[in-house]
């Protein structure tokens, strides 16, 4: 709940200083592939590693959610260590980085934080040249349905990044993408510190109630 409020009010402040602008763009010379370059390592499926490891494979079902950061609860594939290193033919997300869906569920995107995971194919990865991230990624998240529209799949929907980085963009003034980058900035970071707080206490409640159940860990004289 505490994060979804942090959410309303950074699409909130965003929409009030700058949706009226966006929504009355006719046309720019400024395209979105002006403003980022991609993270992208579509082309064949890399070897997963049969366990778990500390190398997710971020998809599709990792960005669903109207959360900003991304979901490893659902990330089923793995890459070794050694795959993770030397596949990945573009590299690998870095902080800030908007990685976004291209295939099944359009346009779901996420800021990348923390060091964790590497693109899947479906994903791809735009880092921003000269702009604030965060208001690049408030900005796509606003034109989300533009972006869908971009569908060219027939049978499973999909949308090739060559179309929407031509898509106008409006870039507001230095000062206010400032103002704006310095409170979703502190918006972002609570959230990501909110989810990791959450996943703490999911990995404390799954390790101490088996224990619990079993009998093998006794509370009986702790006083409440």
């Amino acid at each position: 709940m505490v994060n979804k409020n942090l959410e309303q009010q950074s699409s909130a402040l965003f929409v009030n200083m700058f949706g009226h602008f966006i929504d009355s763009l006719d046309n720019s010379d400024i395209k979105l592939g002006d403003l980022i370059e991609s993270v992208d390592n579509r082309g064949k499926t890399p070897p997963l590693s049969d366990e778990p490891t500390d190398y997710p494979i971020i998809d599709v079902r990792a960005l669903s959610g109207n959360s900003r950061i991304i979901d490893y609860t659902n990330c089923t594939k793995y890459v070794s260590k050694e795959t993770y290193n030397n596949w990945f033919r573009s590299g690998h997300p870095k902080e800030y980085d908007i990685l976004i869906s291209t295939v099944g569920s359009l346009a779901e995107m996420k800021i990348f934080l923390g060091t964790t995971g590497c693109i899947a194919q479906n994903v791809v990865g735009f880092r921003t040249k000269g702009i604030s991230p965060l208001y690049l990624y408030q900005y796509l998240n606003y034109i989300k349905n533009d972006l869908v529209a971009y569908n060219i799949g027939s049978v499973q929907p999909s949308i090739k990044v060559t179309h929407i980085i031509k898509h106008s963009i409006y870039v507001a003034s230095k000062e206010d993408i400032e103002i704006f980058d310095s409170i979703a900035r502190d918006i972002t970071k609570k959230i990501f510190a909110n989810c990791q707080e959450n996943e703490a206490l999911k990995q404390m409640r799954d390790t101490l109630l088996p224990k619990l159940m079993s009998g093998e860990l006794d509370v009986s004289d702790i006083d409440l």
